[in-house]
């Protein structure tokens, strides 16, 4: 039985980001990407665009809700290999977004409260 559906991202935004998968179960979109290549700041942009089956441009503007220059500090690799966070989170789209230290974007729905 099949737990997942890939989704193929927007190009013109990102071009490392891997298709993104949806887990049928946890009704998660995840996907990869390289933080060398694109800024994470994109990156989650692809990835909640492509959730939503959105424009890139419709979205609110990432740098509104997250300091952007930071997060793509925090997450890109130093010259010396050393990352300065494991993992961030924060909501964004009617998401909870989680940015690893694997380049790896996870975008969870919030659930309407």
């Amino acid at each position: 039985m099949k737990h997942s559906q890939t989704m193929a991202a927007n190009p013109e935004i990102t071009e490392s980001l891997s298709p993104i998968e949806f887990d049928l179960e946890s009704k998660s979109f995840q996907a990869t990407y390289d933080s060398i290549r694109d800024s994470t700041s994109l990156a989650v942009v692809a990835v909640v665009a492509t959730a939503l089956g959105e424009d890139p441009q419709a979205l609110t503007p990432l740098q509104t809700i997250i300091d952007t220059d930071a997060l793509d500090k925090l997450t890109t690799e130093s010259a010396t290999g050393f990352r300065a966070c494991d993992r961030i989170s924060f909501r964004y789209g009617g998401f909870e977004i989680t940015v690893t230290s694997e380049d790896v974007i996870e975008a969870n729905h919030l659930e309407d409260t």
